[in-house]
């Protein structure tokens, strides 16, 4: 396509996009606006007919909604599942599709009463928003013929386009729906409840209540009344199953939201794949007992030694061990978890993180749940999700019924059953105000992220396996900041050797751009992650144990192997660099890198091109800090893991439940770390970056440019959230404001003062409810 075709497609896109703008902004209602909107794409693209099909989650099914050129009376009238007919294949795919005779077609399917007889040719895009298709955008022709690539391009230009605004026309559809129900329809069918309960993640919903079937697995029949053998048999049938959904959901979640939260069910692999556990298991079954009770008994008998031991750390993996064995337990026929087909916010006692990362998030649109129901990996699923949570004492979440109309607000903690036109009324507003911060994102990905007044930031992606790359990019990454490198090995159920690693690292490497940097962080396993295969013993405190860089210096065959890997892959590439984690003493770097030295060495006498690759360590446990001007000479950059940092200067596991409140990163003492280590980099001349929920906390990353923090690395999810909070500051008022902060006594007063001085412009809305 020439220049001129080029400028001239786009104001043809420009032109369409103002008469949508204009359609949306002078029609009535919705069912007006998406009228219009066929007429005007069918007159622009000279096309015989154009239908827009909108996708109901409560229905399952894709609804005629509006249409030029077909029978007019078939509106709401022509309905199909996402697995019928070329519209269906569409939404399915999620891509456009296109037929030039497509009543040949195999999906093809035949709705007479259209009067589509006539037609031909088909050529269909999804409607999209938030990467969730809700809907397609059809146009067809008389004759037959195959749409050009330039055309499907405009479809597809114009589908983006009207996306967002005929999603909001539907949202204000249902909500003046919901505003104008009778009283009798919100108060006459139960208790109007006002309730504050514990914010989990944010968001705002209004929607009915989806009352969970959930029942604890009542203890199996114990004696076998059938052959060891078969019992050994669906054993092993339902271990392989298991790990088969498990790295399903792993390829799933990844695919939603990230690595980060995929890295969750990791642990889920471990515990199937621990030959001590399957021992146990086996040996039940060989005493003469069922495959079912086999498995009950165990994960019950860890679950009670980690209960014994009162330790918050296995609390978490108690979570995670009786998600994996009610899941062993599904298999082979016992029912465990089930949520029905309707949309709504669904009510439970408790979700662990499998149930969640397998929620339909068409249909749940928020998660009210038992305070002591939501453990630290499901809500961090959730925020990924972005599905509001609030969780409600036991008698409170009992007073909820089935199908209750429900105002709730993740943001405060607000629940409202049966509310108000008062209430309605505000969450009609909030629900807007949500919607329209969401669409604005989108326009943050492709930008550079500035401060108000010019300062620059590189905001980067943590990530662990290659798929990720595409990703990354999509979020206008500008690098990977943190590849965790532990995750492919976690993933692995035997040790990789240096060419399965090889191709590992080099597959990530090809798929970025030579001039976006990308740092690796060498294998950050001890006994809290290590898969079995690495033979990790059992420690009281893993997180102060034989972890990290400490066993890797001792026994180095893992470590070194690792480094070649990571030469070899990076071959003459200039933007790769290497980080150590879990540096508490100079000599550790120092090894380290003669390490690394020595790999490069026999590499080169192999007649191997390597390329100079920088060093540099993961600046995480205090003492590193405090002497920080000795590492200086032996590294040629620094990065803050702030995650463990904040855990290790305050003593808090932030995965407790009694204390996780005092975990906060902005904490005095965690700042004048920072500060400390961002001077004496400066003093040196080495670059600093700094990984970790910090960075993507809308307060935190404000306080760390103030302090002259100019790269982050977070979740790829979350950059257009940060680059939009920080294009609303000045770097001015944030360097002043990190002074402030640094001389304050608390986490509480730093983001008191934040607030007072820069409105809170993420998500977090707050209201009078």
């Amino acid at each position: 396509m020439s220049a001129a075709e080029t400028q001239e497609q786009l104001y043809f896109a420009l032109q369409t996009f103002t008469e949508v703008n204009r359609i949306i902004t002078s029609s009535h209602n919705s069912d007006e606006t998406l009228a219009r909107t066929a007429t005007m794409i069918a007159n622009r693209m000279k096309v015989d007919a154009c239908s827009i099909y909108i996708f109901d989650a409560d229905q399952s099914i894709l609804i005629l909604k509006a249409t030029h050129g077909l029978d007019q009376s078939t509106i709401e009238k022509v309905r199909m599942l996402p697995s019928e007919g070329l519209v269906g294949l569409v939404l399915e795919r999620s891509s456009a599709v296109q037929e030039s005779k497509m009543h040949e077609h195999p999906r093809f399917k035949a709705f007479p009463q259209t009067k589509e007889d006539s037609f031909s040719s088909f050529l269909g895009v999804p409607l999209i928003e938030h990467r969730k298709s809700f809907g397609v955008l059809v146009v067809h022709t008389i004759e037959s013929r195959t749409f050009s690539p330039e055309e499907v391009q405009l479809l597809s230009s114009i589908a983006t386009q009207i996306s967002s605004l005929v999603s909001k026309a539907l949202l204000l559809k249902q909500l003046d729906t919901a505003t104008q129900e009778p009283t009798t329809q919100l108060r006459g069918k139960g208790t109007s409840l006002h309730i504050t309960g514990q914010p989990v993640a944010y968001g705002v919903t209004v929607n009915k209540a989806v009352l969970l079937k959930q029942s604890d697995i009542e203890v199996p029949e114990k004696i076998s009344t059938r052959t060891v053998e078969l019992e050994l048999s669906d054993f092993q049938a339902a271990m392989d199953h298991t790990i088969s959904d498990t790295l399903e959901l792993i390829e799933k979640v990844t695919d939603r939201v990230g690595t980060e939260e995929a890295s969750i069910f990791h642990a889920h692999l471990m515990f199937l794949e621990d030959q001590h556990f399957q021992d146990k298991i086996k040996l039940n079954i060989e005493s003469g007992n069922t495959v079912e009770w086999s498995i009950y008994n165990t994960v019950h008998e860890y679950l009670g030694a980690f209960e014994e031991i009162k330790d918050p750390y296995l609390s978490e993996k108690g979570a995670d061990l009786k998600d994996v064995g009610y899941r062993l337990l599904h298999y082979l026929g016992h029912e465990v978890l089930s949520v029905s087909k309707k949309t709504g916010i669904l009510i439970a006692r408790q979700l662990l993180p499998g149930d969640i990362a397998r929620l339909d998030t068409t249909r749940i649109k928020g998660i009210i749940l038992s305070s002591g129901g939501v453990v630290s990996h499901a809500a961090i699923l959730a925020r990924s999700l972005r599905i509001p949570v609030v969780c409600l004492e036991d008698h409170e979440l009992d007073q909820i019924k089935d199908r209750a109309p429900i105002a709730m607000n993740g943001d405060t903690g607000f629940v409202a059953t049966y509310p108000n036109k008062e209430i309605l009324e505000e969450f009609k507003q909030l629900l807007l105000k949500q919607h329209n911060y969401y669409e604005h994102l989108e326009e943050f990905r492709d930008i550079p992220c500035k401060t108000s007044d010019g300062f620059r930031i590189n905001l980067l992606a943590n990530v662990a396996l290659g798929g990720d790359a595409i990703q990354l990019i999509s979020y206008g990454a500008e690098g990977v900041g943190l590849f965790r490198t532990e995750i492919y090995f976690l993933s692995l159920d035997r040790y990789p050797n240096i060419d399965e690693q090889t191709n590992v690292y080099r597959d990530l490497l090809d798929s970025i751009p030579e001039d976006k940097p990308v740092v690796f962080r060498t294998l950050d396993v001890g006994a809290d992650k290590a898969a079995p295969y690495m033979g990790f013993q059992n420690e009281e405190n893993p997180f102060l144990g034989y972890r990290a860089v400490r066993r890797q210096l001792k026994e180095k065959k893992v470590l070194k192997d690792q480094l070649y890997a990571l030469l070899q892959a990076t071959g003459t590439r200039s933007n790769v660099r290497v980080l150590f984690p879990m540096i508490t003493n100079v000599s550790e770097i120092i090894n380290a890198r003669a390490l690394f030295d020595e790999c490069r060495k026999e590499l080169e006498e192999k007649g191997k091109s390597t390329a100079k690759i920088e060093i540099g360590i993961m600046f995480e446990v205090p003492s590193a800090f405090m002497i920080c001007e000795k590492f200086m000479p032996e590294i040629d950059f620094c990065s803050i893991g702030s995650n463990d940092l904040t855990q290790y200067v305050l003593a808090v596991d932030r995965n407790n439940p009694q204390i996780s409140d005092l975990y906060d990163p902005l904490h005095p003492a965690v700042l004048q770390l920072i500060h400390k280590l961002k001077e004496t980099a400066v003093k040196h001349n080495k670059p600093l970056e700094l990984c970790g929920e910090m960075a993507s906390d809308p307060d935190g990353c404000v306080i760390l440019v103030g302090l002259g923090i100019d790269t982050l690395s977070m979740n790829a999810p979350l950059i257009p959230v940060i680059k939009k909070r920080l294009s609303e500051i000045s770097f001015s008022d944030a360097e002043a404001l990190a002074k402030k902060a640094l001389n304050s006594s608390s986490p509480k007063e730093v983001r008191k003062m934040i607030r007072e001085c820069f409105p809170d412009s993420h998500s977090k809305e707050k209201h009078k409810l």
